[in-house]
């Protein structure tokens, strides 16, 4: 697994835990401001981040200053989806298929998300900008700026994939949850239009490799 280099250590572990208490105190907002949303946000979040540690690890970590420590991409994808809670919950929990108008909303998310994790000072910029760029596509057709390849952030790009693989393995109002080889192929169908070929080849191997 060539592609992901994630630095083990630079973050404290005092730091660590102020990120998890970030995570901690924004889930127990959610839980009593947005209940339905947060049964909808909360379980996917947890399992992407732990997933997204996980691959990282197996990825191997080198000790690089220039790429998000595990705890940045482990807050990141824990808090990729909080812009959620400011969509409207008969748009975001709509049973059926969302028209134009209600897609165009949904997709605000990440932008929300970001702008609300700015005002709190514990949350890097590297956190913000994972969640900013979860949706962006490898060959900018995603949103919400349109970025292309590497330039959009590592962390961002390894939480895309990780969040396309735990969505498509649980179930959702609007769709069934799709076995692991279904969802492999999924992903390999994306890897090069949606998603960083190189960290797909990667996923695919590592979750291979799981039960």
């Amino acid at each position: 697994m060539k592609c992901l280099r994630l630095t083990r250590t630079v973050t404290t572990s005092a730091e660590a835990f102020s990120l998890r208490e970030v995570a901690r105190i924004i889930a127990a907002v959610g839980q009593k401001t947005q209940p339905a949303i947060f049964a909808h946000v909360q379980p996917h979040a947890h399992a992407t981040a732990n997933l997204a540690r996980r691959f990282a690890v197996a990825c191997g970590c080198d000790g690089r200053h220039d790429m998000p420590t595990l705890e940045e991409l482990e807050a990141g994808a824990h808090l990729h989806d909080v812009g959620k809670y400011f969509i409207a919950p008969s748009v975001l929990l709509k049973s059926g298929e969302l028209d134009a108008e209600e897609r165009a909303v949904v997709s605000l998310h990440p932008a929300f998300g970001a702008a609300a994790l700015s005002k709190l000072p514990d949350v890097s910029e590297t956190i913000r900008l994972t969640v900013r760029h979860h949706h962006e596509h490898w060959d900018g057709s995603g949103y919400p700026d349109g970025m292309v390849g590497t330039s959009i952030p590592l962390a961002a790009r390894i939480v895309s994939v990780v969040d396309v693989y735990t969505s498509l393995r649980s179930r959702r109002s609007y769709k069934p949850t799709l076995t692991k080889p279904e969802a492999f192929d999924t992903l390999m169908k994306m890897a090069g239009r949606e998603l960083d070929p190189h960290l797909v080849e990667d996923f695919l191997r590592f979750a291979r490799d799981r039960d």
